[in-house]
């Protein structure tokens, strides 16, 4: 539903009333002690005549991998033309969320200004405003695209985006151009009828944030280091943490001298991962598994093996050339979070175990791949064990991946391939996006 309000200029803040419903009601609190603030600022307000980018993002994937990467890159790009350039960060609502998006950007972007999911929803809505001073655009970096393009109304601003589904056709009309990691999905989406002048393919973005990790990984992996990654975000550590020590254990006692680490995602706040651990001190002591969390890419690429549940970790593992197994258990779908409707359904008292169980089967049904790397490839790169599996199944697999040396390393040849990407990926989007960041009078309105 769009929900109206002033036009595209500014309005002054109306009843705090007001405010509180749209932050209590729309957008709950994440289970999380960082503050939401409207605007969390770490530059103060945005200086007279600079260009602005906002990047819309979601989750902890497309914000690691997507907006911290694409605004340093932004801030180098701007700062060699001398072009002021004030970089925002704007974070929907998104039900895949982690709640430490808002101090991890703080803690690795070049932000002006980082406005949460509450602050978001004002903003779309016409409640508060988002102050600019001069011409800019906005990006579309993961998550629900009407945010982005409902945003880029309020401010004035052409939307662009940088996607990787086809899902930006129904949406495409509202995008100036439309950032493509391959051809293949270029054509994908022209036989849909979205006009191939509006699409622009760049590359994959996560490549030049990993390249260097993957140049590491090419020569580091000695003996047999197996990574556990039980996610990114509490409720999936807290079931996947246990299922992954189990495994461990199998392992263990059929090859004494694996080595494990348990790498823990920068979205997991200290004190959360610290919780979250201290049941199972005593096994991870038992068998001497590192955890791993200030720098986890080094370690991965230093694995001969991961075992993860799906999301964007795959594709960064794929990236690095690191050979993987992924699990995604449905014994628990009450656990599981889904996209759209789905999710918000189930949070109603007495739907959500039905609901999510019939989700959990309709998708085990289906035979869809999981992993990232064989969505792209369109066939099984890497191995996937999905719907009631146990450990000891896991423990099996791994196992025999590990045994077949051969098989490894021409999976981590594989994976390398899929995501061969020229650098400057990011600069190849701000030089499309470059004319509306000019300062120069008139230019933009012309380009418009």
């Amino acid at each position: 539903m769009r929900t109206t309000g002033p036009s595209r200029r500014a309005v002054s803040c109306r009843s705090r009333d007001a405010w509180r419903i749209i932050s209590g009601v729309m957008a709950p609190r994440a289970p999380s002690a960082a503050p939401d603030p409207f605007c969390a600022d770490t530059g103060g307000a945005a200086p007279v005549a600079s260009a602005e980018l906002v990047l819309v993002s979601s989750g902890p994937g497309e914000v690691s991998n997507w907006a911290v990467p694409m605004a340093r890159d932004a801030a180098a790009w701007a700062e060699e033309r001398g072009v002021p350039l004030v970089l925002s960060l704007v974070l929907p609502p998104c039900q895949f969320a982690s709640g430490q998006e808002i101090p991890y950007a703080r803690r690795q972007g070049p932000f002006a200004r980082i406005l949460g999911p509450r602050a978001c929803l004002a903003v779309v809505a016409g409640i508060r405003r988002l102050p600019v001073s001069g011409p800019g655009c906005v990006l579309h970096l993961g998550g629900d695209l009407w945010y982005t393009t409902t945003l880029a109304g309020r401010l004035g601003f052409p939307a662009f985006a940088y996607v990787e589904t086809a899902l930006v056709r129904r949406r495409a009309h509202r995008f100036q151009r439309i950032f493509l990691p391959s051809q293949d999905l270029a054509d994908a989406l022209a036989a849909v009828r979205v006009p191939r002048d509006r699409m622009a393919v760049v590359g994959d973005l996560r490549v030049d944030h990993l390249a260097s990790y993957r140049d590491l990984a090419n020569a580091s992996r000695r003996g047999a280091r197996v990574a556990l990654l039980p996610g990114s975000r509490g409720w999936i550590v807290e079931g996947m943490l246990p299922f992954l020590l189990e495994t461990a254990s199998a392992m263990r006692a059929e090859r004494g001298q694996i080595r494990f680490s348990v790498i823990a995602s920068p979205f997991l706040a200290p004190d959360a991962l610290a919780r979250m651990l201290a049941p199972h001190r005593a096994r991870l002591a038992a068998l001497e598994i590192d955890v791993v969390q200030d720098d986890r890419l080094r370690a991965l690429a230093g694995c001969e093996l991961a075992i993860t549940v799906p999301g964007t970790n795959t594709v960064e593992l794929a990236i690095l050339g690191v050979p993987m197994l992924v699990v995604l258990p449905l014994d628990r779908p009450g656990r599981i979070r889904t996209e759209g409707m789905s999710e918000w359904i189930s949070r109603l008292p007495g739907l959500g175990t039905a609901v999510k169980t019939a989700m959990a089967w309709r998708f085990a049904r289906r035979h869809q791949f999981v992993a990232w790397p064989n969505r792209e490839a369109g066939r099984e790169v890497v191995p996937e064990l999905v719907g009631h599996i146990a450990p000891a199944d896991v423990s099996c697999r791994a196992l025999e991946l590990l045994a077949d040396g051969t098989c490894l390393d021409r999976t981590a040849g594989e994976l390398r391939g899929l995501y061969a990407t020229p650098p400057g990926v990011a600069r190849r989007m701000l030089e499309e996006m470059a004319p509306f960041l000019s300062l120069t009078p008139g230019r933009r309105a012309a380009l418009a």
